[in-house]
């Protein structure tokens, strides 16, 4: 301890290498652990929270479709917390009175939806309203923002109108965001009782989506078939939402992979700036070394006193380290309404690591000073 305290301002920087690198590495751990802890809550929210329903071709009814009370069956089911049913509806000519949309241009898409497809992709509204099952076979229509933007349609105040195939449509709202699907954005919609009335029936193209509660899907899913149709149980083709799992998985080992990466590389120059700094130490007390080897001391001597040295700055270093890495990923943590999650064993690793770091970087300059010869030392 001696030689650290003689030595204040070299030591204070040695400590102060360490403890970055001691922190790096630390802060990384705990970084990565709060970061992956983020992630598996991310995907746990989108697992299992949406089912895929449509009319399966090939059953025994020849074209089996959705009853009109469908999603009312559906949100009877315990877990479901929206259901609706939507479609595209093709060849249908778009325009808007007085016509804006260039006959030769690409057609916006029409969807013909039912009212719980908005709450699905958490549609909210920069002007007027969706539309309810009390417009379930009226001409309303509400449209995208993007698309009104095109139309030239900034509020629905004096009542905009499209025109579809010659028929005409009320804009009763304009959706400007979404939680889901974008298409909503871009699109005119429509009430799906209306489209069925006045235009192709959508047979196997109509699609229901359920969301659930998360982990309620499977539980869902296997009711779904006695909801929608109790007599044929095949009628349709239910699809749940894939395990996201292994992806989850692979996130993580690469976000594990890619910040241990770079906790090595500040370790790595971390111990190379204190090896240079030690080794400046060697040279800085050349003629005290060669003074204890005049009075009896051996190279041992002299190499266990280096090392010593070293190890107790790396240990100085390694709980100063620690201490920083904690309170960064406090911070970090804080700033990013995350949780922090440090392990338990990185609060052990930390100074163990300095004291690693420290005796590595501290090899070569006490074998440096082993070599020296009093003689020589005493004639610089």
């Amino acid at each position: 301890m001696a030689g650290v305290v003689q030595q204040s301002s070299r030591s204070g920087m040695t400590i102060l290498g360490i403890a970055i690198g001691v922190a790096s590495f630390v802060a990384v751990l705990g970084v990565t652990a709060s970061a992956n802890g983020q992630i598996s809550d991310e995907f746990l929210k989108v697992e299992a929270t949406q089912i895929t329903v449509t009319p399966r071709i090939g059953g025994s009814v020849s074209e089996p479709l959705f009853v009109d009370d469908a999603d009312s069956r559906v949100s009877q089911i315990d877990g479901v917390t929206a259901a609706g049913r939507w479609w595209n509806v093709p060849g249908v000519t778009i325009s808007v009175n007085p016509p804006s949309i260039d006959p030769g241009s690409s057609q916006p898409p029409l969807l013909a939806v039912t009212p719980g497809y908005f709450d699905l992709v958490g549609a909210e509204v920069s002007s007027g309203r969706t539309f309810d099952a009390f417009h379930e076979n009226q001409p309303v229509a509400v449209i995208g923002e993007k698309l009104a933007g095109d139309l030239g349609i900034d509020t629905v105040a004096d009542q905009p109108v499209v025109v579809l195939n010659n028929l005409r449509f009320t804009v009763i709202g304009v959706v400007d965001d979404t939680t889901g699907s974008s298409a909503a954005l871009t699109s005119v919609i429509i009430p799906a009782g209306f489209a069925r009335s006045n235009f192709d029936a959508p047979g196997q193209r109509e699609t229901m989506v359920v969301a659930t509660e998360v982990g309620a899907s499977k539980a869902v899913a296997e009711q779904l078939p006695l909801a929608l149709n109790p007599a044929e149980l095949t009628a349709y083709q239910i699809v749940p939402p894939p395990k996201p799992t292994v992806v989850k998985d692979r996130v993580n080992s690469s976000t594990q992979a890619l910040f241990f990466a770079l906790a090595g590389i500040c370790v790595l120059v971390s111990g190379v700036g204190i090896a240079n700094v030690s080794l400046l130490g060697v040279i800085a007390r050349t003629r005290e070394i060669a003074l204890r080897r005049s009075l009896g001391a051996l190279p041992r001597h002299i190499a266990q006193q280096f090392l010593g040295e070293s190890a107790v700055r790396g240990l100085l270093g390694g709980l100063l380290g620690t201490a920083l890495a904690m309170a960064s990923v406090t911070i970090i943590a804080l700033s990013q309404q995350w949780t922090a999650v440090i392990e338990p064993w990185s609060l052990v690793a930390g100074p163990v690591m300095g004291v690693a770091i420290g005796s590595i970087a501290g090899l070569y300059p006490a074998i440096r000073a082993t070599r020296i010869e009093p003689v020589e030392a005493f004639r610089q």
